[in-house]
Protein backbone atom coordinates (compact mmCIF):
# COMPACT_ATOMS: atom_id res chain seq x y z
CA UNK A 1 0.00 0.00 0.00
CA UNK A 2 2.98 2.87 0.33
CA UNK A 3 4.56 1.65 -2.64
CA UNK A 4 1.54 1.94 -4.56
CA UNK A 5 0.51 5.17 -2.72
CA UNK A 6 3.61 6.94 -3.07
CA UNK A 7 3.70 6.08 -6.79
CA UNK A 8 -0.14 7.50 -7.05
CA UNK A 9 1.07 10.80 -5.67
CA UNK A 10 4.17 11.44 -7.90
CA UNK A 11 1.29 10.68 -10.75
CA UNK A 12 -0.99 13.21 -10.20
CA UNK A 13 1.29 15.89 -8.11
CA UNK A 14 1.76 17.22 -11.93
CA UNK A 15 -1.70 17.74 -12.44
CA UNK A 16 -1.65 20.03 -9.14
CA UNK A 17 1.75 21.91 -10.41
CA UNK A 18 -0.10 22.07 -13.76
CA UNK A 19 -3.57 23.73 -12.10
CA UNK A 20 -2.02 25.36 -9.29
CA UNK A 21 1.32 27.23 -11.07
CA UNK A 22 2.55 25.87 -14.53
CA UNK A 23 -0.41 26.80 -16.74
CA UNK A 24 -0.85 30.66 -15.32
CA UNK A 25 2.49 31.16 -14.63
CA UNK A 26 4.94 29.65 -17.48
CA UNK A 27 2.66 30.32 -21.03
CA UNK A 28 2.29 26.35 -21.37
CA UNK A 29 -1.52 26.15 -22.35
CA UNK A 30 -4.46 23.43 -20.66
CA UNK A 31 -4.45 22.23 -23.67
CA UNK A 32 0.05 21.79 -23.79
CA UNK A 33 -0.33 20.39 -20.03
CA UNK A 34 -2.79 17.61 -21.06
CA UNK A 35 0.15 16.47 -23.49
CA UNK A 36 2.43 16.34 -20.67
CA UNK A 37 -0.16 14.21 -18.21
CA UNK A 38 -0.67 12.12 -21.33
CA UNK A 39 2.58 12.07 -22.34
CA UNK A 40 3.12 9.56 -18.37
CA UNK A 41 0.30 7.68 -20.31
CA UNK A 42 1.16 6.81 -23.05
CA UNK A 43 4.62 5.59 -22.66
CA UNK A 44 2.60 3.74 -19.00
CA UNK A 45 0.79 2.16 -21.42
CA UNK A 46 2.75 0.77 -23.75
CA UNK A 47 5.16 -1.30 -21.46
CA UNK A 48 2.67 -2.77 -20.17
CA UNK A 49 2.97 -5.65 -21.61
CA UNK A 50 6.89 -6.13 -21.39
CA UNK A 51 5.85 -5.26 -17.45
CA UNK A 52 3.33 -8.26 -17.12
CA UNK A 53 6.13 -10.32 -18.75
CA UNK A 54 8.79 -8.97 -16.49
CA UNK A 55 6.26 -9.54 -13.18
CA UNK A 56 6.25 -12.91 -14.08
CA UNK A 57 9.62 -14.14 -15.21
CA UNK A 58 11.07 -11.88 -12.14
CA UNK A 59 8.15 -11.61 -9.65
CA UNK A 60 6.22 -8.62 -8.44
CA UNK A 61 8.58 -8.07 -5.18
CA UNK A 62 11.67 -7.30 -7.41
CA UNK A 63 9.73 -5.58 -10.34
CA UNK A 64 8.44 -3.26 -7.84
CA UNK A 65 11.74 -2.73 -6.24
CA UNK A 66 13.07 -1.32 -9.67
CA UNK A 67 9.80 0.65 -9.66
CA UNK A 68 10.80 2.41 -6.54
CA UNK A 69 13.75 3.31 -6.73
CA UNK A 70 13.54 4.58 -10.95
CA UNK A 71 10.50 6.62 -10.06
CA UNK A 72 12.70 8.53 -7.17
CA UNK A 73 14.94 9.63 -10.24
CA UNK A 74 12.37 10.68 -12.44
CA UNK A 75 10.76 12.31 -9.85
CA UNK A 76 13.98 14.22 -9.00
CA UNK A 77 14.41 14.85 -13.02
CA UNK A 78 10.73 16.91 -12.82
CA UNK A 79 11.78 18.58 -10.37
CA UNK A 80 15.47 19.70 -12.50
CA UNK A 81 13.20 20.25 -15.12
CA UNK A 82 11.36 22.99 -13.35
CA UNK A 83 14.59 24.68 -11.75
CA UNK A 84 16.62 24.90 -14.45
CA UNK A 85 14.80 25.46 -17.89
CA UNK A 86 15.01 28.82 -19.78
CA UNK A 87 11.92 28.90 -21.32
CA UNK A 88 8.44 27.75 -21.80
CA UNK A 89 9.31 25.80 -24.92
CA UNK A 90 12.28 24.01 -23.05
CA UNK A 91 9.94 23.37 -19.82
CA UNK A 92 7.50 21.63 -22.08
CA UNK A 93 9.78 19.69 -24.06
CA UNK A 94 11.56 18.47 -20.68
CA UNK A 95 8.17 17.67 -18.74
CA UNK A 96 7.37 15.30 -22.00
CA UNK A 97 10.93 13.85 -21.80
CA UNK A 98 10.87 13.20 -17.87
CA UNK A 99 7.39 12.14 -17.20
CA UNK A 100 7.49 9.80 -20.85
CA UNK A 101 10.10 7.81 -18.80
CA UNK A 102 8.35 8.10 -15.55
CA UNK A 103 5.48 6.21 -17.14
CA UNK A 104 7.99 3.35 -18.40
CA UNK A 105 9.04 2.89 -15.22
CA UNK A 106 5.88 2.49 -13.26
CA UNK A 107 4.21 0.51 -15.90
CA UNK A 108 4.31 -2.39 -13.61
CA UNK A 109 2.98 -0.84 -10.51
CA UNK A 110 -0.70 -2.67 -10.43
CA UNK A 111 0.04 -5.91 -11.94
CA UNK A 112 2.72 -6.26 -9.55
CA UNK A 113 0.16 -5.46 -6.39
CA UNK A 114 -2.30 -7.98 -8.07
CA UNK A 115 -0.28 -10.66 -8.68
CA UNK A 116 1.31 -10.44 -4.77
CA UNK A 117 -1.89 -10.29 -3.54
CA UNK A 118 -3.37 -13.20 -5.34
CA UNK A 119 -0.27 -14.99 -4.55
CA UNK A 120 -0.06 -13.94 -1.00
CA UNK A 121 -3.71 -13.77 0.16
CA UNK A 122 -6.15 -16.15 0.86
CA UNK A 123 -8.91 -16.81 -1.73
CA UNK A 124 -12.01 -15.36 -0.24
CA UNK A 125 -10.09 -12.32 0.47
CA UNK A 126 -8.08 -11.65 -2.26
CA UNK A 127 -10.26 -8.68 -3.63
CA UNK A 128 -10.84 -6.85 -0.77
CA UNK A 129 -7.21 -7.29 -0.46
CA UNK A 130 -7.06 -5.52 -4.39
CA UNK A 131 -9.58 -3.41 -2.49
CA UNK A 132 -7.32 -1.96 0.10
CA UNK A 133 -4.54 -1.58 -2.55
CA UNK A 134 -6.11 0.65 -5.08
CA UNK A 135 -7.33 2.80 -1.62
CA UNK A 136 -4.31 3.20 -1.56
CA UNK A 137 -3.69 4.75 -4.41
CA UNK A 138 -6.48 7.49 -3.75
CA UNK A 139 -5.58 7.91 -0.74
CA UNK A 140 -2.01 8.88 -2.63
CA UNK A 141 -3.83 10.64 -4.95
CA UNK A 142 -6.16 12.37 -2.45
CA UNK A 143 -3.29 13.35 -0.39
CA UNK A 144 -1.68 15.37 -3.21
CA UNK A 145 -4.14 18.29 -3.27
CA UNK A 146 -3.12 19.29 -0.07
CA UNK A 147 0.09 17.96 0.67
CA UNK A 148 1.90 18.63 -3.35
CA UNK A 149 -0.32 21.94 -3.02
CA UNK A 150 1.17 23.73 -0.10
CA UNK A 151 4.57 22.26 -0.66
CA UNK A 152 4.30 23.56 -3.74
CA UNK A 153 3.00 27.20 -2.56
CA UNK A 154 5.96 27.41 0.08
CA UNK A 155 8.78 26.45 -1.78
CA UNK A 156 7.86 26.51 -5.49
CA UNK A 157 6.58 23.29 -7.45
CA UNK A 158 10.19 22.51 -8.71
CA UNK A 159 11.18 22.07 -5.30
CA UNK A 160 8.83 20.27 -4.22
CA UNK A 161 9.22 17.02 -6.31
CA UNK A 162 13.00 17.62 -4.89
CA UNK A 163 10.83 16.72 -1.85
CA UNK A 164 8.74 14.16 -2.70
CA UNK A 165 11.87 12.30 -4.45
CA UNK A 166 13.63 11.44 -1.32
CA UNK A 167 10.30 10.40 0.06
CA UNK A 168 9.99 8.16 -2.94
CA UNK A 169 13.55 6.51 -1.79
CA UNK A 170 12.50 6.63 1.52
CA UNK A 171 9.42 3.91 0.50
CA UNK A 172 11.86 2.56 -1.57
CA UNK A 173 14.09 1.49 0.93
CA UNK A 174 11.03 0.50 3.44
CA UNK A 175 9.55 -1.43 0.30
CA UNK A 176 12.80 -3.65 0.62
CA UNK A 177 13.13 -4.14 4.28
CA UNK A 178 9.33 -5.10 4.11
CA UNK A 179 9.09 -7.70 2.00
CA UNK A 180 12.01 -9.85 2.71
CA UNK A 181 9.57 -12.35 3.71
CA UNK A 182 8.51 -13.09 0.66
CA UNK A 183 11.23 -12.45 -1.55
CA UNK A 184 10.79 -15.88 -3.40
CA UNK A 185 7.21 -15.34 -4.25
CA UNK A 186 8.28 -15.35 -8.31
CA UNK A 187 9.34 -18.64 -7.61
CA UNK A 188 6.33 -20.12 -6.41
CA UNK A 189 4.39 -17.89 -8.86
CA UNK A 190 6.32 -17.68 -11.60
CA UNK A 191 8.27 -20.54 -12.79
CA UNK A 192 6.07 -23.82 -12.58
CA UNK A 193 5.33 -23.56 -16.12
CA UNK A 194 7.15 -25.95 -18.36
CA UNK A 195 9.68 -23.20 -20.75
CA UNK A 196 8.69 -24.50 -24.26
CA UNK A 197 5.12 -24.06 -23.90
CA UNK A 198 5.76 -20.24 -23.08
CA UNK A 199 5.27 -18.59 -25.97
CA UNK A 200 1.91 -20.54 -26.42
CA UNK A 201 1.03 -19.90 -22.65
CA UNK A 202 1.47 -15.91 -24.03
CA UNK A 203 -0.39 -15.88 -26.76
CA UNK A 204 -3.59 -18.04 -24.91
CA UNK A 205 -3.60 -15.21 -22.75
CA UNK A 206 -3.63 -12.35 -24.98
CA UNK A 207 -6.23 -13.88 -27.30
CA UNK A 208 -8.31 -15.01 -24.46
CA UNK A 209 -12.02 -13.81 -24.89
CA UNK A 210 -12.42 -13.04 -21.62
CA UNK A 211 -9.33 -11.16 -21.24
CA UNK A 212 -10.14 -9.10 -24.33
CA UNK A 213 -13.63 -7.95 -22.98
CA UNK A 214 -12.43 -7.11 -19.46
CA UNK A 215 -9.54 -5.37 -21.18
CA UNK A 216 -12.57 -3.11 -22.81
CA UNK A 217 -14.33 -2.94 -20.36
CA UNK A 218 -11.49 -1.30 -18.13
CA UNK A 219 -10.70 0.81 -20.82
CA UNK A 220 -13.64 2.68 -20.41
CA UNK A 221 -13.19 3.09 -16.71
CA UNK A 222 -9.75 4.16 -17.24
CA UNK A 223 -11.21 7.08 -19.57
CA UNK A 224 -14.19 8.16 -16.79
CA UNK A 225 -11.34 7.54 -13.78
CA UNK A 226 -9.18 9.65 -15.02
CA UNK A 227 -11.03 12.24 -15.85
CA UNK A 228 -11.43 12.61 -11.69
CA UNK A 229 -7.69 12.31 -11.14
CA UNK A 230 -6.64 14.97 -13.98
CA UNK A 231 -9.29 17.50 -14.19
CA UNK A 232 -11.80 17.33 -11.65
CA UNK A 233 -9.95 19.98 -9.80
CA UNK A 234 -9.53 22.42 -12.55
CA UNK A 235 -13.52 22.25 -13.75
CA UNK A 236 -14.54 22.49 -10.16
CA UNK A 237 -11.94 25.61 -9.79
CA UNK A 238 -11.88 27.42 -12.67
CA UNK A 239 -14.80 26.38 -14.93
CA UNK A 240 -17.20 26.29 -12.11
CA UNK A 241 -15.43 29.47 -10.52
CA UNK A 242 -15.08 28.10 -7.02
CA UNK A 243 -11.72 29.27 -6.08
CA UNK A 244 -8.37 26.77 -5.77
CA UNK A 245 -9.04 26.09 -2.12
CA UNK A 246 -12.42 24.74 -2.33
CA UNK A 247 -11.58 22.64 -5.39
CA UNK A 248 -8.57 21.68 -3.31
CA UNK A 249 -11.14 20.53 -0.55
CA UNK A 250 -13.54 19.18 -3.08
CA UNK A 251 -11.19 16.95 -5.28
CA UNK A 252 -9.91 15.99 -1.69
CA UNK A 253 -13.45 14.17 -0.41
CA UNK A 254 -14.16 12.99 -4.19
CA UNK A 255 -10.72 10.60 -4.40
CA UNK A 256 -11.34 9.66 -0.96
CA UNK A 257 -14.68 8.77 -1.52
CA UNK A 258 -13.49 6.69 -4.81
CA UNK A 259 -11.22 4.93 -2.18
CA UNK A 260 -13.37 4.15 0.31
CA UNK A 261 -16.02 2.41 -2.38
CA UNK A 262 -12.59 0.66 -3.74
CA UNK A 263 -12.69 -1.10 -0.53
CA UNK A 264 -16.22 -1.90 -0.27
CA UNK A 265 -16.38 -2.71 -3.60
CA UNK A 266 -13.91 -5.33 -2.43
CA UNK A 267 -15.79 -6.69 0.35
CA UNK A 268 -18.67 -7.05 -1.37
CA UNK A 269 -17.23 -9.19 -4.32
CA UNK A 270 -15.49 -11.46 -1.83
CA UNK A 271 -19.33 -11.93 -0.42
CA UNK A 272 -20.82 -13.11 -3.86
CA UNK A 273 -22.20 -16.52 -3.21
CA UNK A 274 -19.37 -19.19 -4.68
CA UNK A 275 -22.49 -21.16 -6.39
CA UNK A 276 -23.51 -17.80 -8.22
CA UNK A 277 -22.51 -18.15 -11.79
CA UNK A 278 -19.22 -17.37 -13.22
CA UNK A 279 -20.62 -14.10 -14.47
CA UNK A 280 -22.03 -12.81 -11.36
CA UNK A 281 -18.90 -14.04 -9.65
CA UNK A 282 -16.71 -11.55 -11.56
CA UNK A 283 -19.23 -9.00 -13.01
CA UNK A 284 -22.14 -8.24 -10.59
CA UNK A 285 -20.20 -5.24 -8.63
CA UNK A 286 -18.45 -3.98 -11.36
CA UNK A 287 -20.80 -3.83 -14.30
CA UNK A 288 -23.30 -2.35 -11.78
CA UNK A 289 -20.59 0.05 -10.38
CA UNK A 290 -19.84 1.18 -13.27
CA UNK A 291 -23.97 1.99 -14.91
CA UNK A 292 -24.64 3.43 -11.67
CA UNK A 293 -22.24 5.83 -11.54
CA UNK A 294 -22.13 7.36 -15.15
CA UNK A 295 -25.73 7.61 -14.28
CA UNK A 296 -25.61 10.04 -10.92
CA UNK A 297 -22.53 11.48 -12.80
CA UNK A 298 -24.50 12.61 -15.61
CA UNK A 299 -27.13 13.62 -13.21
CA UNK A 300 -24.39 15.76 -10.60
CA UNK A 301 -23.68 17.90 -14.35
CA UNK A 302 -27.87 18.69 -14.38
CA UNK A 303 -27.61 20.43 -11.06
CA UNK A 304 -27.33 24.07 -10.79
CA UNK A 305 -26.36 23.70 -7.18
CA UNK A 306 -22.56 23.09 -6.61
CA UNK A 307 -23.40 21.45 -3.13
CA UNK A 308 -25.56 19.10 -5.32
CA UNK A 309 -22.89 18.66 -8.04
CA UNK A 310 -19.97 17.87 -6.19
CA UNK A 311 -21.79 15.56 -3.68
CA UNK A 312 -22.98 13.61 -6.87
CA UNK A 313 -19.62 13.59 -8.07
CA UNK A 314 -18.28 11.84 -4.91
CA UNK A 315 -21.07 9.49 -5.07
CA UNK A 316 -20.53 8.63 -8.51
CA UNK A 317 -16.65 8.13 -7.61
CA UNK A 318 -17.27 6.15 -4.65
CA UNK A 319 -19.66 3.53 -7.22
CA UNK A 320 -16.75 3.56 -9.98
CA UNK A 321 -14.03 2.48 -6.97
CA UNK A 322 -16.28 0.13 -6.22
CA UNK A 323 -15.54 -2.20 -9.56
CA UNK A 324 -11.89 -2.27 -9.27
CA UNK A 325 -10.76 -5.09 -6.83
CA UNK A 326 -12.96 -7.90 -8.77
CA UNK A 327 -11.38 -6.19 -12.31
CA UNK A 328 -8.22 -7.07 -10.57
CA UNK A 329 -8.68 -10.45 -9.21
CA UNK A 330 -10.59 -11.17 -12.16
CA UNK A 331 -7.62 -10.98 -14.56
CA UNK A 332 -4.66 -12.99 -12.31
CA UNK A 333 -7.23 -15.62 -12.24
CA UNK A 334 -7.74 -15.57 -16.12
CA UNK A 335 -3.65 -15.37 -16.49
CA UNK A 336 -3.14 -18.51 -14.49
CA UNK A 337 0.63 -18.54 -14.48
CA UNK A 338 0.37 -15.56 -16.76
CA UNK A 339 -1.30 -13.84 -14.39
CA UNK A 340 1.05 -10.82 -14.32
CA UNK A 341 0.53 -10.24 -18.39
CA UNK A 342 -2.89 -11.19 -17.86
CA UNK A 343 -3.08 -7.70 -15.50
CA UNK A 344 -0.30 -5.85 -17.47
CA UNK A 345 -2.99 -6.40 -20.54
CA UNK A 346 -6.07 -5.25 -18.29
CA UNK A 347 -4.17 -2.26 -17.56
CA UNK A 348 -2.67 -1.54 -20.80
CA UNK A 349 -6.52 -1.10 -21.51
CA UNK A 350 -7.74 1.53 -18.61
CA UNK A 351 -4.70 3.27 -19.48
CA UNK A 352 -5.18 3.66 -23.69
CA UNK A 353 -8.25 5.09 -21.95
CA UNK A 354 -6.62 7.16 -19.57
CA UNK A 355 -4.25 8.28 -21.81
CA UNK A 356 -7.17 9.61 -23.88
CA UNK A 357 -8.98 11.33 -21.38
CA UNK A 358 -6.75 14.14 -20.57
CA UNK A 359 -6.27 15.24 -23.76
CA UNK A 360 -10.14 14.46 -25.01
CA UNK A 361 -11.41 16.47 -22.16
CA UNK A 362 -10.46 19.81 -22.85
CA UNK A 363 -10.31 19.64 -26.50
CA UNK A 364 -14.58 18.41 -26.47
CA UNK A 365 -14.68 21.21 -23.74
CA UNK A 366 -13.41 23.30 -26.40
CA UNK A 367 -15.52 21.80 -29.22
CA UNK A 368 -18.67 21.92 -27.29
CA UNK A 369 -17.94 25.11 -25.97
CA UNK A 370 -18.09 26.74 -29.39
CA UNK A 371 -21.73 26.02 -29.37
CA UNK A 372 -22.84 25.86 -26.38
CA UNK A 373 -20.38 28.43 -24.23
CA UNK A 374 -17.47 27.73 -22.24
CA UNK A 375 -19.13 26.38 -19.02
CA UNK A 376 -21.90 24.01 -20.95
CA UNK A 377 -19.23 22.60 -23.35
CA UNK A 378 -16.99 21.59 -20.39
CA UNK A 379 -19.94 19.79 -19.00
CA UNK A 380 -21.08 18.31 -22.46
CA UNK A 381 -17.31 16.83 -22.46
CA UNK A 382 -17.65 15.73 -18.99
CA UNK A 383 -20.82 13.70 -19.79
CA UNK A 384 -19.48 11.84 -22.75
CA UNK A 385 -16.60 10.09 -19.79
CA UNK A 386 -19.94 9.39 -17.85
CA UNK A 387 -21.73 8.16 -21.03
CA UNK A 388 -18.94 5.86 -21.70
CA UNK A 389 -18.58 4.21 -18.49
CA UNK A 390 -22.44 3.08 -18.69
CA UNK A 391 -20.95 1.17 -22.30
CA UNK A 392 -17.88 0.03 -20.92
CA UNK A 393 -20.19 -2.02 -18.53
CA UNK A 394 -21.62 -4.07 -21.13
CA UNK A 395 -18.27 -5.99 -21.61
CA UNK A 396 -18.44 -7.82 -18.66
CA UNK A 397 -21.12 -9.75 -20.55
CA UNK A 398 -18.16 -11.34 -22.74
CA UNK A 399 -16.18 -12.87 -19.55
CA UNK A 400 -18.12 -15.52 -19.93
CA UNK A 401 -19.76 -18.46 -17.24
CA UNK A 402 -17.69 -20.84 -19.15
CA UNK A 403 -14.05 -19.18 -18.83
CA UNK A 404 -12.40 -21.12 -16.30
CA UNK A 405 -11.22 -19.73 -12.54
CA UNK A 406 -8.15 -21.02 -10.76
CA UNK A 407 -6.92 -21.69 -7.36
CA UNK A 408 -4.00 -20.44 -6.19
CA UNK A 409 -2.39 -23.84 -6.14
CA UNK A 410 -3.36 -24.23 -9.88
CA UNK A 411 -1.71 -20.95 -10.47
CA UNK A 412 1.92 -21.73 -8.48
CA UNK A 413 1.17 -25.36 -9.90
CA UNK A 414 -0.24 -25.44 -13.82
CA UNK A 415 -0.06 -28.36 -15.64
Amino acid sequence: MLVVGSAQFNRVAISVAGAEHIIGESGISETRMGWVYSAFLLFYTLAMLPAGWLIDRVGARATLIILCFGSAVFVAGTSAVGLFSPTATALLFGLLVVRSLMGIVNAPLHPAAARMVYAEVPLRAKSFANGLVTFSACLGISATYYGFGLLAARFGWPTAFLITGWFTLLAGLVWVWGTRSTQNESTRTSTAAPHALAEQDISGVLRDPGVICLTLSYAALGYFQYLFFYWIQYYIGTVEHLGADTARLYSTGITLTMGFGMVFGGWLADRIPPHASGRSRRGLVSAWGMVASGVVFELGLLGSDSRVMVSAFAISAALLGMCEAAFWTTAVQLGRSRGGLAAGMMNLGGNAGGFLSPIATPWLGTYFGGYLGAASGWRASLAVAGAISVVGALMWLGVRPGSQEFSVDEMRNPS
